[in-house]
C-alpha cells in the first residue's frame, strides 16, 4: 500500500485554526476534541486518500479536487493528490456559505 505525504497549505491551517479558536471560546474540551478529529482524518488521507468523492468538475493543475466530510457533516477537508502528496488546501464551516464554491 502506497503511504503518502501530507502537506497542509496556509488557508487550510489558518481555517483549522480559526475554527478550533472560535470552539474554544465556548468549550475548551470540544475545541481540543475537534482539533484532534480534525488532525486523525487529515492523517488517515496518508493511506486511503481515494476514499473521498471528488468535486465534479473541479481540477486544479489537473488534478481532480477531493472532499472529505467530517465532525458530524459540518466540516469540509478540501484536498487534491498529487503524486505522492496529499494536498490540503482548504478547511471549511459547511454551514458557512463559502463551501457553495466547491460544490
Amino acid at each position: 500500500m502506497i503511504k503518502y505525504k501530507i502537506a497542509i497549505t496556509q488557508r487550510a491551517f489558518s481555517s483549522i485554526n480559526e475554527c478550533v479558536l472560535f470552539v474554544k471560546n465556548v468549550s475548551k474540551e470540544a475545541a481540543n476534541d475537534l482539533y484532534k478529529e480534525i488532525i486523525e482524518k487529515i492523517n488517515s488521507l496518508s493511506t486511503l486518500p481515494n476514499s473521498y468523492p471528488e468535486i465534479d468538475g473541479l481540477k486544479i493543475k489537473d488534478s481532480k479536487v477531493r472532499k472529505m466530510i467530517i465532525h458530524n457533516g459540518r466540516y469540509a477537508v478540501i484536498y487534491k493528490i498529487d503524486n505522492d502528496t496529499v494536498v490540503i488546501f482548504d478547511f471549511l464551516d459547511i454551514r458557512k456559505n463559502n463551501y457553495i464554491l466547491w460544490l
